[in-house]
């Protein structure tokens, strides 16, 4: 039997005053039933990541490539996460990129920010992952991203914890 459990934790989304900046972190966490090297695969091979995207360019090592390609024949710039690059891991525990925002949203694209993906056994059988998405800026576009990511992120986990389920079956 699989489960999941979503818990997501929205900072400022809990309080009537708008966020500021330096406050404002995206948390969406899921259990699925997997070894924290299987979730680690997912993340860190282009196989794996076919959960997310159709295409990605990934070099697992501290300012290697980590690129993910929604769009892959797209022209260059339009193609997803580009630009982006492993900021550091632990592995089969923690990794953290940096990501980039949506490529219609010329305001805020150029400014790359941390994602970090943590995997910690809860049981024998049973894994959390939780991406935490920080270095928001606030106002026009990058309001706009924060909310885009807010509703996203979950989804992402979604997909990763349906790929686990079909692979499963």
């Amino acid at each position: 039997m699989f489960r999941v459990l979503v818990f997501i934790i929205l900072s400022g989304a809990l309080f009537s005053a708008p966020a500021l900046a330096t406050n404002r972190i995206i948390v969406a966490s899921v259990e699925v039933e997997a070894t924290p090297s299987e979730i680690w695969e997912m993340w860190t091979t282009e196989e794996g990541l076919a959960f997310f995207a159709p295409a990605s360019r990934i070099d697992l090592r501290p300012g290697g490539d980590y690129e993910v390609y929604f769009l892959p024949d797209a022209p260059e710039g339009q193609r997803g996460s580009e630009g982006t690059s492993v900021l550091g891991f632990q592995e089969n525990r923690m990794l953290t990129i940096t990501w980039a925002m949506p490529p219609y949203m010329p305001e805020v694209r150029p400014h790359l920010t941390p994602l970090t993906i943590e995997i910690m056994p809860v049981s024998d059988t049973l894994t959390s992952v939780t991406l935490t998405h920080t270095g928001w800026g606030e106002g026009g576009e990058w309001d706009e991203a924060y909310a885009y990511f807010q509703q996203n992120w979950p989804l992402v986990l979604t997909a990763m914890s349906e790929a686990l389920t079909d692979a499963a079956e």
